[in-house]
């Protein structure tokens, strides 16, 4: 009821669903069993109730397959996924003198957005680029990439 979020109540979350999982997979895995007997008990007699007897019990080991193939380990989920940080900045240009000037990106800002008085003259600079500073061979480069 009052538990806080960094107490572990996402940790026992990712626990119940993957035990969850197995238990569908034990199930499954047992119906796919009884399916393959029953399959091989009526052979003799009756093929064409065991031929749909095994395709059954062989789909659904397929299936077992595909959802341990596909599922991630309860651990992988609980871990926070690490977010890149990237230095973008925001060009700016006067269309009356042609200053130019480079600032850090703020949010909201748009290329054609009239943003800031020119310092030269009475005008407003425009934001003609925003872009982010490239990094090669683990070195900064001023080389810019558009967004």
């Amino acid at each position: 009821m009052g538990e806080k979020p960094g107490n572990g109540s996402k940790a026992a979350a990712g626990m119940q669903v993957s035990w969850v999982a197995y238990a569908a997979i034990l199930v499954v895995g047992l119906l796919s069993l009884f399916s393959l007997y029953m399959g091989f008990i009526n052979y003799p007699d009756n093929t064409d109730v065991a031929i749909i007897y095994m395709f059954i019990g062989a789909a659904g080991f397929a299936a077992i397959g595909y959802m341990l193939v596909r599922g991630k380990p309860a651990s992988a989920k609980n871990e926070p996924l690490e977010v890149k940080k990237v230095e973008v900045f925001t060009t700016l240009e006067c269309p009356k003198c042609q200053q130019k000037r480079v600032r850090d990106f703020k949010r909201g800002d748009y290329v054609f957005k009239d943003d800031e008085p020119c310092t030269r003259c009475d005008g407003m600079m425009m934001i003609t680029k925003i872009a982010r500073k490239k990094e090669e061979d683990g070195k900064k480069k001023d080389e810019s990439n558009w967004l």
